[in-house]
């Protein structure tokens, strides 16, 4: 089907959507007006070229639901009372991303979970389904799974795909060790929509010196390989370093990316956080315009429609305030902490003391430690 024609489909949900919100068409269609403002605003491309296919859905992006999916438009109805109503605080949550393992085999430079790496794990299937289904409860439409290394709890992993399937879309962060066929098939049949596997250069060697591991670069195009034969998403993750954040880079990394037939690639910017703690990773600003420079150009022109779509966190957030901290997403660690997002640590509480609604509570209150909150952007 045309892009266009799902362009259309969609449009006309969304104004199903906010009609049904406000019963009032004047008020919903300001509203949905407003909505569609500020996502121009948020994303600083005119217009969409890309759209990705899996299955009989649509994305625009790794951080939502698929289009049509009852989650969509959850999340639609969402963003449109986020846009109109002045207060927010009864709006759900739209993504928990949950580390459900302490192990890893690497020892990657760039960690961000470093401190919490251990030989053993802190939470139990009890502990995560727990908090599953009071994500469940909640109807948050969108869970990230994370670690440590995820596919270290290969059957927990299963297990918690299977009790949240027909409520959420599943999207796993992966170094991609360990994602044989099988596995992959196994989690597609489970639940599993999409995956976000971390590449952090174009070039195997130093990859593999960057993650301490001489086959991490081979696990990463088995599991991409193994995602696209069954019908999970994949998307690579990069960590933008200072020495990734050249034009030059960049391209030989979306080349490979479009190569590979990746549908999305991730841009995270280096935090101080975990392994980074204290060290002088942050990009500078000539470093922050070069890649939002190429994040708009390949994005935005069409000469550039055969490349993968890139997610750029860290644009929105200097545009409009954090997602984080109980605004659209948190993070559980590994040790079942509630924090604002995986790069912004201090705990509020862990799940064993409080429910997943009381976390959210108290790290709304919170705020953000390095970028403003915005629940109306």
């Amino acid at each position: 089907m045309p892009a266009r024609w799902i362009k259309l489909k969609a449009g006309v949900t969304l104004l199903k959507i906010s009609v049904s919100t406000f019963r009032n068409p004047v008020t919903s269609i300001k509203a949905l007006s407003l909505l569609l403002r500020q996502r121009k605003r948020l994303h600083g491309n005119k217009r969409d070229h890309k759209i990705v296919r899996s299955g009989n859905r649509y994305y625009w992006s790794i951080y939502t639901p698929g289009f049509p999916s009852a989650g969509f438009n959850a999340m639609i109805q969402q963003e449109i009372r986020r846009a109109f109503v002045p207060d927010t605080e009864d709006i759900l949550l739209q993504t928990l991303i949950l580390s459900i393992s302490s192990r890893c085999h690497y020892r990657c430079e760039h960690c961000y979970e470093g401190n919490n790496i251990e030989k053993w794990e802190h939470l139990s299937i009890a502990d995560l389904s727990k908090v599953l289904r009071e994500a469940i409860k909640l109807g948050i439409p969108h869970i990230q799974i994370g670690g440590g290394e995820p596919m270290l709890r290969f059957r927990d992993l299963v297990r918690l795909l299977e009790l949240g399937k027909d409520h959420m879309d599943f999207w796993l962060s992966t170094s991609g060790y360990g994602l044989t066929r099988e596995k992959a098939w196994d989690m597609k049949v489970a639940g599993l929509t999409g995956a976000n596997i971390s590449l952090d250069h174009w070039e195997a060697e130093i990859h593999n010196r960057f993650r301490k591991h001489p086959e991490a670069y081979r696990w990463v195009m088995e599991a991409v390989e193994n995602c696209k034969a069954v019908g999970i998403i994949p998307n690579l993750t990069l960590c933008v370093t200072h020495g990734m954040a050249r034009e030059e880079q960049l391209m030989r990394y979306m080349t490979l990316a479009r190569n590979m037939e990746i549908p999305f690639v991730r841009f995270l910017e280096t935090r101080k956080a975990g392994n980074y703690a204290g060290k002088d990773v942050l990009l500078t600003s000539q470093e922050q315009s070069t890649v939002v420079d190429f994040y708009l150009k390949m994005n935005g022109s069409a000469k550039y429609r055969s490349y993968p779509i890139i997610q750029y966190p860290g644009y929105h957030q200097r545009k409009v305030g954090c997602y984080g901290a109980g605004n659209r997403y948190i993070h559980i660690d590994s040790k079942g902490n509630y924090h604002s997002c995986p790069f912004c640590r201090g705990a509020v509480g862990n799940i064993r003391e409080m429910d997943l609604q009381e976390g959210i509570s108290l790290l709304r209150e919170k705020g953000c430690q390095l970028f403003k909150t915005n629940p109306h952007a």
